[in-house]
């Protein structure tokens, strides 16, 4: 989530007040885009989406799986998220409530800086339960996690990785690493932490076997299925084809820099990030960072920035990975959302015009 982390903070602090007049810029912003007439609003609903659908929308669309992170990927299509908004004073079971009918199609609970609470966590996967489904027919948004729990390196990853089966356990359907400096860390975090023992059929066998244990009890009512069937699909994808999580690591300093092509290469992985905030920080220095004032516009086309974008970009492509980058509608911006979405970003950080724009682009079917 670091890509627009300033932004989004504000955002998802905000987001009922804000999207209401973000759904009426939103508009205009994509030709075509149509409103399903009379459609249903429950009465709860905060102003979290406008309603606003692709022209190319699908109304009969019946969803294939849990998860419509993955599903939307296995059509080719990009992803676009927002923060969860559980912050100091919000009850994060009205929160998940609130925001599953969000615009986004996933979710990101950002315990990097924000606190680690699984209490917390697991009442907002019971809000988003309770308030759903979504639009599209699915249970509730995706929710991912971006851990305080970074790549540091193997013995590190080893003593924290009951963190990462901890959140699993809550009913989320993804893990973020920060930091993602040490490959060896990143298989720790990839095929054990996150993975159960099995040999699961059409899936590769890896060095590392998963530590996960018996039973995620909660995770599984939360995902409105039994225990065993939760056991046979709460793996990675696309490493098990059948698989329900996703795993996503963040490039994001110069101790990472030199070891990404071994990192993106690590199985298990799903998507991947380049994080021009924290990059900002280590190829910048303190001068860069105003101390009154916003940062400098446009920071992240400066020509260091660039080059470790491209190479993580490229990275992605190589080992079919889905590439996170922030989207905006500025067509002046490095991240003006139809060059990011030509570009080969999968996994966009958007505030909802910015959504809207990208799925009437890429004519997307499924309903938002």
């Amino acid at each position: 989530m670091d890509s627009g982390k300033r932004q989004f903070l504000a955002a998802s602090a905000g987001l009922s007040v804000g999207l209401a007049a973000t759904g009426a810029m939103a508009q205009g912003a994509a030709a075509g885009a149509t409103r399903r007439p009379n459609a249903p609003r429950p009465s709860r609903e905060p102003s979290v989406n406008s309603g606003v659908q692709p022209s190319t929308v699908d109304w009969n669309y019946k969803p294939r799986r849990i998860n419509k992170v993955i599903e939307l990927w296995e059509d080719n299509q990009p992803i676009y998220y927002t923060g969860a908004g559980v912050v100091p004073g919000v009850d994060p079971y009205e929160q998940g409530v609130k925001m599953s009918r969000t615009y986004a199609d996933a979710l990101c609970y950002e315990t990097e800086h924000g606190a680690l609470d699984f209490t917390a966590i697991r009442e907002f996967m019971r809000g988003v339960r309770d308030g759903g489904p979504t639009r599209s027919g699915h249970r509730f948004p995706a929710v991912f996690v971006s851990t305080p729990i970074i790549g540091l390196d193997e013995a590190y990853m080893r003593a924290n990785s009951w963190v990462l089966s901890q959140l699993l356990d809550c009913g989320i359907m993804g893990i973020h690493i920060c930091h993602a400096r040490d490959p060896k860390a990143i298989q720790v975090a990839a095929q054990m932490a996150v993975r159960y023992p099995f040999d699961y059929p059409n899936t590769p066998k890896l060095p590392m076997r998963g530590l996960r244990g018996s039973s995620a009890g909660w995770a599984a009512e939360v995902w409105g299925i039994t225990t065993n069937k939760y056991v046979h699909i709460a793996d990675t994808w696309p490493l098990n084809p059948r698989g329900e999580l996703f795993f996503g690591v963040k490039i994001e300093d110069t101790f990472a820099d030199p070891n990404t092509a071994k990192t993106l290469a690590v199985p298990g992985i799903s998507m991947a990030e380049w994080g021009p905030g924290d990059h900002n920080y280590w190829l910048g220095d303190l001068a860069s960072i105003p101390e009154d004032g916003p940062m400098a516009e446009n920071y992240e086309a400066r020509a260091d920035m660039a080059g470790v974008r491209q190479n993580v970009l490229d990275l992605c492509k190589k080992n079919s990975l889905r590439f996170l980058n922030a989207g905006s509608t500025d067509p002046n911006r490095a991240d003006y959302i139809i060059k990011q979405i030509q570009d080969g970003a999968m996994v966009i950080e958007s505030r909802e015009d910015s959504a809207i724009m990208g799925r009437e682009f890429t004519k997307r079917r499924m309903p938002v």
